[in-house]
């Protein structure tokens, strides 16, 4: 099977776990980003692809879920959130419209831990931060860019996981409805569980993510789904098809697992 993961460390871990299954559950890799990773599997570039949590939860018709497999964690992998105003005054926050779910969760955190509700601005990511920050409170940038001086910068996971206490379940392993039997499904819970320690799980020498959606990654995707239904987001919380590896759907609502 053919799997799509997001161009980061923690996801490329995910790659490296499940090609320890030696039966070959996955031959081929092709990376997307996020925002694509719903699209390779409708066209059927992939089998299987890391799809943002939030993709799934809005829009989980014509999917399968693997249960116990996921990225989870307490950092975001992808974006962080530089303010260049006191955390008390952010009005607008800039964004780009492919990164709805690091969008969302910052609206989340800053709604819930700073008592704070900006507006949410489409910005081009090709403008250069110090311009967007002339126009704009806070915006939402790529990890690896640099930051001006003066600016604070907020990782969205971490804020998160203050506020929750439970790892962000950035994604879920999915595949087309009908696609997976018993056996690979087996064979994909059984791999995360089996992996090796990985050091792009770490950050300065501290695991906080996880391959695993187990205890209080789990947990966490539980209040993901309550809090989007009690902000809006969300008209209700999914019944998500998890697969059991029986290969029927197990019941249950966005804690199943």
């Amino acid at each position: 099977m053919r799997l799509a993961v997001w161009p980061v460390l923690p996801a490329r871990a995910l790659v490296r776990a499940l090609g320890s299954a030696a039966e070959a559950v996955v031959s081929g890799v092709v990376e997307v980003e996020p925002y694509e990773a719903r699209a390779a599997l409708d066209d059927g570039r992939a089998d299987l692809a890391l799809v943002p949590t939030l993709d799934v939860l809005r829009a989980y018709e014509g999917l399968e879920v693997v249960p116990g497999v996921a990225l989870a964690g307490e950092r975001s992998p992808r974006r962080r959130l530089v303010v260049g105003v006191p955390l008390d005054q952010i009005e607008t926050v800039a964004f780009d419209p492919r990164d709805a779910q690091e969008a969302i969760l910052a609206q989340l955190v800053l709604r819930e831990h700073y008592g704070v509700l900006p507006t949410f601005a489409l910005a081009d990511p090709a403008t250069p931060l110090a311009d967007v920050l002339e126009t704009a409170s806070a915006a939402l940038v790529d990890a690896r860019d640099p930051v001006p001086d003066g600016a604070v910068v907020l990782d969205i996971g971490q804020e998160w996981t203050d506020l929750t206490l439970r790892p962000y379940p950035w994604g879920l392993l999915c595949a087309r409805a009908g696609t997976l039997d018993e056996k690979a499904v087996a064979r994909l819970q059984a791999a995360v569980r089996a992996a090796p320690p990985s050091d792009d799980l770490l950050v300065d020498g501290v695991a906080v993510y996880q391959l695993t959606l187990d205890g209080y990654a789990a947990d966490g995707l539980d209040q993901l789904g309550e809090l989007l239904f009690a902000t809006g987001t969300l008209s209700e919380v999914p019944a998500l098809p998890f697969v059991a590896a029986g290969g029927a759907e197990e019941p249950g609502g966005a804690e199943a697992e």
